[in-house]
Parts: structure tokens; C-alpha cells; sequence
């Protein structure tokens, strides 16, 4: 047969790209909706409590996206560091003892950021950013940065749509 003709229909395709990315976009707000404690004392407990969120994140997006294709979160300890890691995407945050301010860095997040105080769920501000600029005073959460480095990501295929289906000869 001609793999042209045998192929998928590039509407059954894009819906199905257009599923995938709403699917994950609700199952990466769940982690918002989850409050996480982050203790006191400065912003080390804070990006703790913030690489927490994420982690929970994560485990939901990769029970559907699978462990070897997923997203990966590595913690290094002294000075507190985080690193997402999806395909060829990264972000990194770093924590500036000095100032208690997170670097991030990657995927248009580059800048310094503070945790806002008061949210139950932890977010950062760009501090580094002019007021007229765009993006000002927005709050990054966990799940805005595993959006952004799983905006790419789509489900699997299931499987029944590779069998030949109810009518089969």
C-alpha cells in the first residue's frame, strides 16, 4: 500500500496535538492548586518548597508522557541548585545566598527573581525587569515553568487507533 494513503489525516493529527496540549496544561495546574510549606527562613526553604512542587509536577506528567521521554528534575545540594531537563530544553535556578534572590535561566526566563511572601503556593517575581516592560509583576509558578518546557510534549498515540479497527477482512 502507499504510505501516503495509509498515513494519518492531518486533522485527526492536529486534534489530536491540540488534545495532548490541553491534557497536559490541566494536569500541570493541578500542581498550583496544591499548597506547599515552605517554612521560614529565607529563600533556601522557599526554592525547597518551590522544587518540591515541581517534582509533584513532574511525577504527574510523566505517569502519562513515560519515564523515558519525560521531564527531569536534578537538585544539587550547596548551594541550592535546581535543573529542568526535557529533550534539548533546560532551566536552571540557582539560589544567590548573598541577595536570597533565585536566578533562573533558560527558555526566556533569563533574569533574578524574588519569592513573593504572602501566596500559600510558591511564586517568583522577575525583579530585573522594568516596569514598562511586558511580563512585569507577573508570578511564575511551578507549573508556568514545566508549561513552558513541556509545551513541545504530546501524549502517546493510543493504541487502539493502530488497530485495524471493527471492520477488519
Amino acid at each position: 500500500m502507499n504510505p501516503d494513503f495509509t498515513a494519518q489525516n492531518p486533522i485527526v493529527a492536529a486534534a489530536e496535538r491540540i488534545r495532548s496540549r490541553r491534557a497536559l496544561g490541566e494536569l500541570i495546574d493541578a500542581t498550583d492548586a496544591t499548597r506547599v510549606d515552605r517554612g521560614a527562613g529565607g529563600g533556601e526553604p522557599s526554592l525547597r518548597a518551590f522544587g518540591d512542587a515541581i517534582a509533584m509536577g513532574i511525577k504527574r506528567l510523566n505517569s502519562i508522557l513515560g519515564e523515558r521521554n519525560g521531564v527531569r528534575l536534578v537538585r544539587l545540594e550547596r548551594p541550592l541548585r535546581l535543573r529542568l531537563r526535557f529533550g534539548e530544553y533546560r532551566i536552571a535556578l540557582e539560589l544567590d545566598e548573598n541577595t536570597e534572590l533565585i536566578r533562573i535561566r533558560g527558555l526566556g526566563f533569563d533574569g533574578d527573581y524574588q519569592f513573593v511572601p504572602d501566596l500559600a503556593i510558591p511564586s517568583l517575581i522577575d525583579v530585573s525587569k522594568v516596569s514598562t516592560e511586558s511580563g512585569y509583576g507577573e508570578a511564575i509558578t511551578p507549573s508556568t515553568l514545566l508549561k513552558s518546557i513541556a509545551r513541545d510534549a504530546e501524549l502517546p498515540r493510543p493504541p487502539h487507533l493502530d488497530s485495524p479497527g471493527p471492520l477488519s477482512f
